[in-house]
This record gives structure tokens, sequence and C-alpha cells, in this order.
């Protein structure tokens, strides 16, 4: 189904349906719009941050899911869910100062630490102890920006012991696999979100620098191509993914602060995303294989992503160009 060149959803009468982490990475991208100056985006980011506040918290998808690891029913709350919803209302607190969602973002930190963490890391799914690094990455990460935020020392201290289990996990060429068991590939989406992750991480958790410094540097030279195109893992090229474009803009606009060229290298692969993957209708296309491309439409896996990516480098933009003036 989800390979199919062409869209058998309608004729199979599979409907469609409301995502919840479709619709924090497109309330992320109206609060990075409203920050850039867009005045009908505030309002655009609220409604789909309320939406999210009425079923919170503990965020799933609206489908079952089936994995390589471990199976879940539809709106099962998962880590990634939970934490993309989670960093949607950090973004409205830090971007719009909605001070109201400081409710929502410790309700948030409380599922995490009460119904997924673990001893010594983030569990993907509840009852589930397989350690995924970028969910559990992604889960520190919303922690340790809702203790900056938030000026609660004690949600980053909670973090760290799940940060350094990721760290020891780091490979000597700088990757990470996928699991801790069972889980030994890489692919270039899943190492994008642990390196955004840790960007985030990394300023209040100083063994991380170091990690870091080693991903990108495993990340920039496995898994893109000389032109900014990212590869799907580092032995395939191919499918070039509409998801890898989006993930590795994020990724990099997180890493600014600590990777001088991270800002020129987001622009270059937004430039390729716009170039290859965007439809004339605004829509996302899916995938570039090595002999067609498929132009099925994926909300959360494709246009909403590349949504808040394409926010981000226009919010990095206003920003530089504000710095320039001062």
């Amino acid at each position: 189904m989800k390979r199919s060149p062409i869209n058998l959803r309608p004729l199979l009468r599979i409907k469609p349906g409301t995502n919840a982490k479709a619709i924090a990475l497109v309330a992320s991208g109206y609060a990075r719009l409203a920050a850039a100056g867009d005045t009908t985006a505030r309002d655009e980011a609220i409604q789909r941050l309320d939406w999210l506040a009425a079923r919170g918290p503990g965020w799933g998808y609206h489908f079952p899911v089936q994995t390589r690891f471990f199976a879940y029913s539809a709106e099962s709350p998962n880590t990634i869910a939970t934490s993309f919803a989670a960093h949607a209302f950090l973004d409205g607190l830090e971007l719009m100062n909605l001070k109201r969602l400081a409710t929502q973002i410790e309700a948030a930190c409380d599922f995490l630490c009460e119904t997924m963490m673990t001893e010594r890391f983030f569990r993907y799914v509840t009852n589930e102890d397989e350690l995924v690094h970028n969910a559990n990455l992604l889960a520190c990460s919303v922690l340790i920006r809702a203790g900056r935020l938030l000026e609660r020392r004690d949600l980053s201290e909670r973090a760290r012991p799940a940060v350094l289990t990721s760290l020891a996990a780091q490979r000597s060429d700088g990757s990470w696999p996928y699991a801790a068991t069972g889980g030994e590939w890489v692919d270039n989406f899943h190492t994008a979100y642990v390196l955004e992750a840790l960007a985030v991480c990394a300023h209040t958790v100083p063994e991380a620098t170091d990690a870091l410094d080693r991903g990108v540097e495993y990340w920039q030279r496995e898994l893109f191509l000389p032109d900014g195109t990212p590869k799907y893992t580092p032995g395939h090229v191919f499918p070039v993914d509409a998801h890898c474009y989006a993930s590795a803009i994020d990724a990099y606009l997180a890493l600014a602060p600590w990777q001088a060229s991270a800002h020129e290298r987001a622009e270059r692969i937004a430039a390729l995303l716009v170039a290859r993957m965007l439809a004339p209708s605004g829509y996302v296309y899916f995938q570039q294989t090595r002999f067609w491309l498929n132009r099925v439409p994926f909300v959360r896996w494709t246009t909403a992503p590349s949504f808040k990516a394409l926010a981000g480098i226009l919010l990095s933009r206003k920003r530089e160009s504000s710095a320039s003036l001062d």
C-alpha cells in the first residue's frame, strides 16, 4: 500500500483521518511563521494547539501500527507523537508567548516521565522496554527544552540519565543504531532525529557535544550526496524520501549553534526539496525511486514535516536579517 505509486486508499474505502503528529508539525510550522511576521499564522497555530490540548497528554496515531519490534493499537500513546506534540506547545510558548501552554507542557513532561520512562531511558510505547534511540532522545529534548523555558531544572535533571544512555551507544564511526537490540540499521531521518534532539540536549548535558560533533560528521559523510541530496541509508541513495529532506532541514536548524555551516546546508536542502518534491498544488511528493516519482500524498510523512521545516527556514532568514540590522 505505502509503496504503490497510485493512491489505492479511495478504491479500498480507507477513510482519511486526523493524525496528532501531523497536527503538531503544522502547529509548529505556523508558530514559526508567526514569529517570522506572518500575521495570519498565529490563529492557525492556536487552533491546532487547542486541538492537541483537548486530546492529551499522551498522543498516538489514528491507525494501528506494526513495526519490526512491536505492535500497538490506534490512538495508543507513543513517545514520538507525544514528543512532537510537546514541542508544538513549546514552540507556542517560545515563539508566540502563549504562557497558558505551560500547563500542557508540564502535563506532557509528566506523561513521559511517569508512563514512558524506565530507569535508564524513555521507551517508545507503554509495556515495551526496547531502547529506540531517536524516541529516547526526542523525549529528552522535550524535558530539557521545557526545563529551560519553564525554569524547572528538575526536568532537565530527569532527562540527563537517558541522554547518557544513548550517548554510550554511539558507535566508533559516529553513528547510532536504530535500537539497542535487533535494530542495527542506520538511516538518514532517524539519524537526523537523534542529532536534532542532541543539539537541544547539549546545551544542558555537556557530554553530548563531542558525540554531536562525531554524529554530524558521520551523517554528512555517509548519508548525503555532494549536492546535498539525502541518501536513504549509507549504502543506498534510493528511495529519495521527502521525509529525509524535511528532517535534515530541521536538524541543521537546530545544529546552528554548534555548526558554522548549518544554515547554509539547511538552505541548500530546502531548495532541493522545493525544486524536486513540491507539487504545483502545494502538497509534497512521497519518494523519488530509481525509476519513478511517487506522487502519493502522505500528510504526516511528507507535507506536514516539510511545512514545518520550510517555515523554519523563513524564521531563520528573518532572524539573520534582524541581526544584520543591529
